[in-house]
């Protein structure tokens, strides 16, 4: 038995990388996924982002665990569609939500003298404004829970 056996995890960014690391780590302790990401890229971000194949390879992996995980292609600057994969999630694995990983983020390559405006709205509005989302979308499952938050 795993160390958090039974538990449900929201993680944001999960389709490769830290997020799917992530949900790797927590599935091999015995925790079941609801799994997000944008899987296209990003209009100012100048590097390859993530893939729907890049997802249904998280959610292959997971499953592999024995793990079970339900995956949604979601921008995390979208509230209602952060909280309606949230939701959906919490309904088909079980009821709860015991941990939320705001991961997604993008970077900005450009120096700050050369970075355009638009560039650095975006970075801001996935980074930060869309790991508020992400808190305000599954906060209230894990208070709901009754056992933190």
């Amino acid at each position: 038995m795993g160390q958090l056996e039974d538990q449900v995890a929201f993680i944001t960014g999960a389709a490769r990388g830290q997020g799917r690391s992530h949900a790797l780590a927590l599935a091999r302790e015995g925790t079941d996924i609801i799994a997000v990401d944008l899987c296209r890229q990003a209009e100012t971000v100048p590097y390859p982002m993530a893939t729907p194949q890049d997802l249904a390879e998280t959610v292959r992996l997971v499953e592999a665990t024995g793990r079970r995980v339900l995956a949604s292609e979601v921008d995390i600057r979208d509230l209602a569609g952060l909280t309606a994969a949230v939701d959906k999630g919490v309904a088909e694995l079980g009821g709860r939500l015991d941990i939320v990983i705001a991961n997604a983020g993008i970077s900005a390559p450009a120096p700050t003298l050369e970075m355009d405006e638009s560039v650095w709205d975006e970075m801001i509005e996935i980074n930060l404004t869309g790991a508020w989302k992400t808190v305000r979308a599954a906060v209230p499952h894990v208070v709901r829970g009754g056992r933190g938050g």
